[in-house]
């Protein structure tokens, strides 16, 4: 049963990233997917973030570590986000031109 669940959950993610990178794909449908991705990320970020705020008392050290680690990935996916959605556009742009 893991297993199954666990392919359904890969399929749907990365089909949903796979979707929202495609200009062919109507807006209608990519954006949901972007925005879908992008709470996803989020969340769980948030919830690293809070989990060290909230262990803060019991291990001073794993605090430190779990804030750090979350908004390295937090950094990590702007940037990513950047480069996939944002210069993909550009790069689109540029190819009009010609």
């Amino acid at each position: 049963m893991d297993l199954v669940i666990e392919f359904l959950m890969e399929l749907l993610f990365e089909g949903a990233m796979e979707v929202s990178k495609n200009r062919k794909v109507s807006n209608w449908i990519r954006y949901p997917l972007i925005i879908f991705i992008v709470l996803l990320f989020g969340f769980v970020i948030f919830g690293i973030f809070i989990l060290g705020i909230a262990s803060r008392k019991e291990n001073l050290l794993l605090s430190i570590l779990l804030i750090a680690l979350s908004i390295f990935i937090l950094v990590a996916s702007i940037l990513k986000f950047k480069k996939v959605y944002l210069e993909k556009k550009n790069d689109i742009n540029i190819g009009e031109e010609d």
